[in-house]
């Protein structure tokens, strides 16, 4: 990662039974990030079939907690 993105807040939201791209994958570009959440959705495919309300409660709350700490797109 390029060091200019490193202070840049990262969330990766990833479902635990997507086959398209492996949940490994998230894991290990957590560890390159210190500004980095990762939130596994449990049963989660590629698509978050059936587990929208808590994909969209997730980034909802990761963007509320970065405006409210001053690190939003608006401050």
């Amino acid at each position: 990662m390029p060091s200019d993105c490193r202070e840049c807040r990262v969330l990766t939201v990833h479902g635990s039974a997507d086959e398209t791209i492996p949940v490994e994958d998230a894991l290990e570009f957590s560890k390159d990030n210190t500004n980095h959440k990762l939130h596994v959705i449990e049963g989660a495919d590629h698509c978050y079939t059936s587990h929208q309300a808590e994909l969209v409660s997730v980034v909802l709350d990761f963007i509320k907690a970065g405006s409210a700490a001053g690190q939003g797109y608006f401050n």
